[in-house]
Parts: structure tokens; C-alpha cells; sequence
């Protein structure tokens, strides 16, 4: 499907932000089977209620759409039920914004049971205020009376959506619960608990591999990891090692309350190996770096339980030590290891600091 991409961009200090923002919606798009062929920028001091970008752009959006022969628009800056639909009417294409872009991917990716119910709930909790603006519109405006059939019909849409979430939130919740009860056995057998985790694509998966000597697929795509993956690495010092769902720039709040299940693998590990791609341009490193130690932040992940991967090394041909100076200043109070997948560079030197990180934890439990 030909998609346009859109961005409003309401910060006149900002060069490269945007960009790199710009540079990730494109490949998650890629990754649910878009087709972006146009990328629309708007430089506004804030967004418009109604639809975002100005009522002009919109026009040229339109008539870009067309010539493009694009089937899509995908918008990076959420937009609210009534932008949404607003877009929708103006363009007459699908309109879908970074979260529900996210939201796709991840529906093409999910193989259990658990992971589509916590991707069917982010979805309803989305959609939720769309859908009721949707139903307000089409029933109540049409409704004869006071207590017409359209006010029955837009109840029922509604209650069958809150009715739905409810559902999914306590299935989820008894999920996470026994979750929760095999994650304390876990730790009652003394073994350290470490999980990986970082944005997507910084090679988590083939740490994984490298330390397990499995061999589970390495994509080159966003969010192919849902479900966490455990597995008993017995070396000098034996431990667990757990790989994660990826992160992402501008992850929305309700998708990591949604997810709250899979993220609770990195919450209530002993430590974290933070993934970083130190082959990234610097600039790009740095907002995937402040995005991570954010989301850790918000998990209640403290920076003593954080070892860091930087990783593939072995892509870096020049620039490595101020990289490593720039990343080391933004990730203050943690280990850094240089690392590389491919080639098992100090994969065990990292092994080694977290799983000393986690005994640290571990130990200063006691006191």
C-alpha cells in the first residue's frame, strides 16, 4: 500500500529531531507492508484542533495523494478522534497515526495468545474515543427522539467496546498474576535474572543468540520480539537470560501500560543489559539512548541495575571513542561494554558485569 508521510513540526530549534523521527516511521511503515512514497512537513507554532496540520497543507496533502496514487497517509504526531476523522473525510484515504502504525506492526509480528490480547487491548483503549465520536455522529445526530433507536445503537457500540476492554484488562491482569508467582520462583532459586533490553534493531536478539548459542531468527525489523523469551545460560556463574520487546521513539504511555505484562520481564529482572546500536549516526544514538533510559526510567528500572551493550562495534570505522565519550556522559553511572554480535566481542566480558550487577542488587537487598 503507497503511503505519504506526515509530520507537523512545532519546534523552530529543531534540525535534526524531527528527522530522526521521520527516519523511524518510515521503516516501521516498511515493516507493515507500506509503501512510502512522499514525506510532508509542516513547520506550525502548534498543531491544529481540527486536523493537525493547517487547512492549505491539508489541501496539498490531498492533491499529493492523488497524484502519488497513495492509499494512505500515516501521521507521526498523534492526533486526536477528532483530527482523525476530520483527515479521513478531507483525503478520503486511510489515516492512522505513529501509534496505530506501531500497533500494526506488532499485530503482524505476535504468535501467542497473550501478546495479541495486550495488542487487541492497545488497539480498544485507541480506539475507544474514535469509535464513540463515530457512533455520536452517525446515531445521535439521525436519532427521531429523546430515546430513538440511534441512542440504543450508539450505547450498544459503546458498551460492547468497554464491555471488551474490561475483559482483556482482567484476563490480562490473572495472566500477569500467575506471571508474576513464576517469576518469584524464579528468583527464589537464587539464579540472577537478566534481561535484555533497548530499542529495536540494536541487535538484543543476537546477543541473545550469541549467549544461548540458539539460533531464533534476527529480522532486521522492528518489533519482532512480543513475547519474552527465557533461557538458562550455565557458566562460571549461572544465570537467566530473558530477551524483550523492543522500544521505540515516542512509544505512547497507553501502549506501555497495555504491554505492562511482556514489560514486567524488565521491571522485575535483577539487572538489564541495555542494548545501544553504537554504529548509529551520533545524533541518532542519542536520541535512541535518552528514549531507552526514559522508558527504563518509567518501568522503575534505577541506573545501578543497568549495564550497557554498545554494540556493533565492529560497524564503526571512525569516531568510535567519541561516540563512546557521548554515550558513556548520557548513560552516567552505568558500565559501558563494547560489543559486537557478529563477531561475540566481549560477549562474555558483558555477561560477566551484569551478572555482578545483578548479585550487587541482589545483596544490597539484605541490608
Amino acid at each position: 500500500m503507497r503511503a505519504i508521510l506526515g509530520y507537523v513540526k512545532t519546534d523552530p530549534h529543531d534540525h535534526t529531531v524531527y528527522k530522526a523521527q521521520l527516519a523511524d516511521l518510515a521503516g516501521i511503515a516498511k515493516a507493515a507492508g507500506y509503501e512510502p512514497v512522499e514525506t510532508i512537513v509542516q513547520f506550525l507554532r502548534k498543531e491544529t484542533v481540527n486536523y493537525v496540520f493547517g487547512k492549505g497543507k491539508v489541501e496539498e496533502i490531498k492533491k499529493r495523494i492523488e497524484e502519488l496514487n497513495a492509499q494512505a497517509f500515516i501521521v507521526y504526531n498523534t492526533m486526536t478522534s477528532a483530527q482523525k476523522l476530520n483527515l479521513e473525510k478531507a483525503l478520503k484515504v486511510k489515516v492512522i497515526d505513529r501509534y496505530e502504525l506501531t500497533l500494526e506492526v506488532f499485530d503482524l509480528n505476535a504468535s501467542d495468545k497473550l501478546s495479541k490480547m495486550q495488542i487487541e487491548l492497545a488497539k480498544l483503549i485507541k480506539s475507544y474515543p474514535y469509535e464513540k465520536l463515530k457512533a455520536a455522529i452517525r446515531y445521535i445526530r439521525d436519532r427521531p427522539g429523546p430515546k430513538g433507536l440511534g441512542e440504543y445503537a450508539y450505547h450498544s457500540v459503546i458498551g460492547q467496546i468497554r464491555r471488551r476492554i474490561k475483559q482483556l484488562e482482567e484476563e490480562l491482569e490473572k495472566a500477569r498474576q500467575v506471571r508474576l508467582a513464576q517469576l518469584q520462583k524464579r528468583k527464589e532459586l537464587g539464579i540472577p535474572i537478566i534481561a535484555l533490553a533497548g530499542y529495536y534493531g540494536a541487535g538484543k536478539t543476537s546477543i541473545f543468540n550469541a549467549l544461548t548459542r540458539l539460533n531464533r531468527p534476527v529480522l532486521g525489523r522492528p518489533f519482532t520480539t512480543l513475547s519474552s523469551k527465557y533461557h538458562a545460560v550455565n557458566k562460571e556463574s549461572p544465570f537467566l537470560i530473558v530477551d524483550t520487546i523492543g522500544f521505540a521513539m515516542g512509544l505512547d504511555p497507553e501502549v506501555i501500560h497495555a504491554f505492562r505484562l511482556t514489560l514486567d520481564d524488565i521491571r522485575f529482572s535483577d539487572a538489564v543489559i541495555l542494548v545501544i546500536d553504537i554504529s548509529d549516526e551520533e545524533h541518532v544514538m542519542r536520541l535512541r539512548t535518552k528514549t531507552c533510559m526514559d522508558i527504563l526510567k518509567e518501568l522503575g528500572v534505577n541506573k545501578n541495575r543497568v549495564v550497557v551493550a554498545a554494540n556493533k562495534v565492529d560497524l564503526v570505522k571512525q569516531g568510535l571513542e567519541e561516540k563512546i565519550n557521548s554515550l558513556k556522559h548520557m548513560v552516567a553511572g552505568c558500565e559501558v561494554v563494547l560489543t559486537s554480535a557478529l563477531e561475540r566481542k566481549n560477549i562474555w566480558d558483558l555477561a560477566k558485569a551484569a551478572v555482578e550487577k545483578a548479585l550487587e542488587v541482589k545483596l544490597a537487598k539484605f541490608f
